[in-house]
């Protein structure tokens, strides 16, 4: 298993180990909203984004992983109305804030007011890959290898594969494939269902 780094305490690993039902995939279990902070730095050789097209790829890779949908991401070097662009409009970063389901740790202290609010989540598969359907192509190959690299570790995931090579200035040679379990979230309507059913009659 392979969890993130605040996801790593001995009682963690343990308890799963306990309960076999838990570590199985797609069986629910408690879990709460982490909110996470990343600056984003994008210095890629072989595909360049404007900020809109960097912004809107990071964005859709983490809501297609499960993250909450209120998440902001802010552009940093990119050309303004009337002004110059700036030293790094060629290779704009981006400021993120977003949450996602994590395994509960009694040393975490909330952010703010809402921040580790409860939610029923379970492990299910993902993978990250080209793909036409969700306007992704070889050419996001030193994207994807950065977000693997400072956004994936901030996720829960177990399992993890990665088969990633970027050829630097050419899509001949580049591959990648990143896979494994992430936990996500149920849907409204099934979370629902199963606190409804914990009850008491």
């Amino acid at each position: 298993m392979r969890f993130n780094k605040a996801m790593t305490g001995l009682w963690l690993i343990t308890a799963l180990a306990g309960v076999p039902s838990l570590a199985a995939t797609g069986v629910p279990l408690p879990a709460v909203w982490k909110e996470h902070r990343v600056n984003f730095v994008y210095m890629g050789r072989t595909s360049r984004y404007s900020c809109d097209g960097l912004s809107d790829k990071v964005r859709a890779m983490l809501l297609d992983l499960g993250v909450r949908r209120d998440l902001r991401i802010v552009a940093i070097g990119c050309e303004e109305f009337g002004r110059p662009p700036g030293p790094n409009s060629l290779n704009p970063s981006l400021n993120i804030e977003f949450s996602a389901p994590a395994l509960p740790d009694a040393a975490s202290k909330p952010r703010h007011a809402g921040d580790l609010a409860p939610v029923d989540a379970r492990f299910e598969p993902f993978t990250i890959s080209a793909d036409a359907f969700r306007d992704m192509s070889v050419g996001d190959c030193e994207l994807v290898e950065e977000f693997a690299r400072q956004i994936l570790p901030q996720l829960t995931t177990r399992d993890l594969k990665q088969d990633i090579t970027c050829v630097p200035y050419q899509l001949s040679g580049s591959r990648y494939y990143v896979s494994g379990d992430i936990l996500r979230a149920l849907p409204a309507v099934e979370e629902s269902a199963l606190r409804k059913s914990r009850m008491p009659k």
